[in-house]
């Protein structure tokens, strides 16, 4: 009898990452999407088969974690994503689900439905770097006024935790502290600053201020 994927790694827990889709609206530089559309490839645009997911997160596979991050789509833009998340609450066995999404560009009735899917235990984590006047230079074509309905609303909304990953660059390094305090303000439950990494444009790396110098000023 056959019992699932965690039959061959030899433990009874099983974390998994993936892309619900290929759909994203932003056009981020440091993005390999971005990057291999700029070459003049056509995208293929398509969602998970339903019937994929379903066989993925059957219960005898018997995964406990389920994360969407941002790797080459957003999972707020997959036609699938919230019928995906409507099948695990069919599950005994819920996995948690952990979601990362700049959150730009849905309205705030696809909010209140996303709300009344997700359990108290998942986290979502919104990909913010900087403030209105800022966050569109890296996340571009990212609408500040969609991301903040999309917050609020889940805030609002619903009980499980609320992140916001802001990615530290040389234009948006001086807002840092007004976004910590933007961020308390509106619910979130953590506020994870992080330096860019090997897939920043150099032109953007941070370059006035130290990763010490950052901290100091969050204290």
């Amino acid at each position: 009898m056959y019992k699932g994927l965690n039959s061959s790694i030899g433990h009874d827990e099983l974390r998994i990452q993936i892309d619900s889709s290929s759909r994203c609206n932003l056009s981020c530089p440091g993005c390999g999407r971005t990057k291999w559309l700029a070459k003049g490839n056509t995208p293929d645009i398509s969602d998970m088969k339903i019937e994929h997911f379903q066989a993925l997160l059957r219960p005898e596979n018997k995964i406990t974690r389920l994360t969407y991050n941002l790797a080459v789509s957003d999972p707020i833009y997959s036609g699938v994503f919230l019928k995906q998340l409507a099948y695990l609450n069919t599950l005994d066995a819920r996995p948690r689900v952990n979601i990362s999404t700049n959150g730009s560009g849905r309205q705030e009735r696809w909010w209140l439905k996303l709300a009344q899917l997700l359990d108290s235990k998942d986290t979502v984590e919104f990909a913010i770097d900087g403030l209105e006047d800022t966050n569109h230079i890296y996340r571009v074509n990212s609408e500040w006024d969609s991301i903040m309905v999309g917050l609020t609303t889940l805030r609002a909304n619903w009980t499980g935790k609320i992140g916001w990953r802001y990615v530290i660059f040389e234009h948006n390094y001086h807002q840092v502290s007004a976004a910590r305090d933007l961020a308390d303000s509106m619910g979130c439950h953590r506020f994870r600053p992080v330096v860019g990494d090997g897939r920043t444009p150099k032109h953007m790396l941070l370059k006035s201020r130290t990763w010490k110098e950052i901290l100091n000023d969050l204290s």
